[in-house]
C-alpha cells in the first residue's frame, strides 16, 4: 500500500510539464511548509505552531535589497478522539509580502488552509493527507520612480509629463490551491514527508491593464498567473537519540522557470541541558530553464534550540554571477519557530 502510494506520487510529479512565472522562495522552505503545501498544515510535533521568516535579497549588490518576510500559524484538532495518532485536521493562516524597494513594488498576500490527515499505518504512523487553501492577493506598484523617454528635456532632466496610459497601481486578486502529502516512518531509523502543493489551479488576471478603458490603449490587457509546482521531501535518519540527519528537496516549477533546492542538515540534542539542540547545514539552489540549469546559491544553515522554541539563520552566496560582478548577489534569512502543546508524533520534523 505504501510503494503504490509513493509511486503514484512520482508519477504524478512529473505530469504539469506545462506549467507556466517566478514567486516567493525561501531557503528556509520547511519553515513555511504549509504555504508550499496546504496539505502540510498542522504537520509537526505539537498542537499548535507559530512562525516567522525574514528574507533579505540582493545583499552587497544593491542599497535597497529585496524583502520577503512571512507569519504563519497552524492549529490541529483531534476530531474528538484525543488521540492525534489517528485521524486529526490542520489548520492554517499566513501572511506573506514581497517588497522590492527600487520601484516600490509591493505583493502581499493573506490566506487560510485547512488539511485532512488520514491514518493509513498506526505501526508505521503513516498519514496521507489532503488539502486546500484559499489567499487573497494584492499588488502595487508606485510610478514615482519610474521615467519614459518623452518626459526628458533634452539636456539632462526627465522633467516632462509622459503620454504614456498608465492603468491603476493596485490590485487584488484571489487565489486557490491543493496539495497532497504523505508521511511515514519507513523503518527503526529512516521516516519521509513528501508532497506537492498545486498554485493558481484558476489563473487569476494579474494585468494591471485588464479594466482600462481608455480607448488610446491599443497593448494586451492579459497576463493571467502561471500555474506553479512546489514538490518538497524532507527525509529524516536518526543516528541515535541524540542525533539525526535532515536530508531535503524542494522542486519549484512554473512554466520555463524552475528553481531546485537541495540540501542536508544535522542537529545534536542536549537533553541534559533543558531540552537544547544545535543545527547545522548546508544548501545549494539551482535555478533552470526548459534549456539549460545553473548553481546560483551556495547556502550555510546554523540553528538553536531551546525547548519548543527553534531560531535558524540562513545565509546564500551568490555563486552564479561571481565572475561578471565584484559585489556578489548574497541573501541572508532568519526564521523563528514556536511549537505549543507538545505531544509526541512519529518522528522530529525537520525545522529548515
Amino acid at each position: 500500500m505504501l510503494k503504490s502510494i509513493l509511486l503514484a506520487l512520482v508519477v504524478s510529479f512529473t505530469i504539469p510539464v506545462f506549467l507556466l512565472s517566478q514567486d516567493v522562495s525561501f531557503s528556509q522552505f520547511n519553515v513555511l511548509n504549509s504555504y508550499y503545501n496546504p496539505g502540510a498544515t498542522g504537520l509537526f510535533d505539537g498542537n499548535y505552531k507559530v512562525r516567522i521568516i525574514n528574507r533579505n535579497q540582493w545583499l552587497n549588490y544593491s542599497d535597497k535589497p529585496l524583502r520577503t518576510f512571512a507569519l504563519s500559524g497552524d492549529i490541529k484538532f483531534d476530531l474528538g478522539n484525543n488521540n492525534f495518532e489517528k485521524d486529526f485536521i490542520g489548520v492554517g493562516v499566513y501572511f506573506l509580502t514581497d517588497r522590492a524597494q527600487a520601484l516600490e513594488w509591493n505583493r502581499n498576500e493573506i490566506g487560510a488552509n485547512i488539511a485532512f490527515h488520514k491514518n493509513l499505518d498506526k505501526t508505521r504512523r503513516t498519514y496521507l493527507t489532503g488539502g486546500m487553501g484559499l489567499a487573497v492577493l494584492q499588488r502595487s506598484l508606485s510610478y514615482e520612480n519610474i521615467y519614459f523617454q518623452d518626459q526628458f528635456d533634452g539636456l539632462n532632466q526627465y522633467n516632462g509629463s509622459s503620454s504614456e496610459i498608465l492603468p491603476v497601481n493596485i490590485q487584488n486578486n484571489g487565489d486557490f490551491k491543493l496539495g497532497v502529502n504523505l508521511s511515514s516512518k519507513l523503518s527503526r531509523t529512516w521516516s519521509i514527508q513528501t508532497g506537492f502543493g498545486y498554485h493558481y489551479i484558476f489563473k487569476p488576471e494579474f494585468s494591471l491593464f485588464r479594466n482600462l478603458e481608455d480607448p488610446n490603449y491599443t497593448g494586451s490587457k492579459n497576463n493571467k498567473a502561471i500555474q506553479r509546482l512546489n514538490f518538497v521531501t524532507n527525509f529524516t535518519y536518526s543516528l541515535n537519540n541524540n542525533e539525526q540527519l535532515f536530508p531535503r528537496l524542494h522542486f519549484n516549477l512554473q512554466g520555463p522557470h524552475q528553481l531546485i533546492q537541495t540540501g542536508l542538515s544535522y542537529r545534536k540534542a542536549f537533553y541534559n541541558f533543558n531540552q537544547t539542540a544545535f543545527h547545522t547545514g548546508i544548501s545549494v539552489r539551482v535555478a533552470g530553464t526548459e534549456s539549460s540549469y545553473s548553481p546560483t546559491d551556495l547556502g550555510i544553515l546554523v540553528g538553536f534550540e531551546f525547548k519548543k522554541t527553534v531560531i535558524g539563520f540562513h545565509y546564500d552566496f551568490g555563486i552564479r554571477d561571481a565572475s561578471k560582478y565584484s559585489h556578489l548577489n548574497n541573501s541572508f534569512e532568519i526564521s523563528i519557530s514556536i511549537t505549543g502543546d507538545y505531544s509526541n508524533q512519529s518522528f522530529i520534523c525537520p525545522e529548515f
